[in-house]
């Protein structure tokens, strides 16, 4: 018997300009998600039960000021 895999929406503000980004889990636990405002991708990784992870990383040609 195949178990149905259950699609559940993790959604968060973008640190980067505020918009609000959504996605889906992948077969290892983590959401990878680019925000449709300013082209940040966004990986997050579940750490344990209470901890979360999220890397950002600039889109192509843009660097952190600072």
């Amino acid at each position: 018997m195949v178990e149905k895999e259950k699609w559940t929406p993790f959604s968060w503000h973008c640190p980067n300009c505020g918009a609000i980004v959504t996605g889906y889990k992948n077969k290892k636990g983590s959401v990878k998600v680019e925000c449709k405002r300013c082209r940040a991708t966004m990986v997050r990784t579940p750490k344990d039960k209470k901890h979360d992870c999220i890397d950002i990383f600039a889109p192509k040609g843009q660097v952190r000021r600072g």
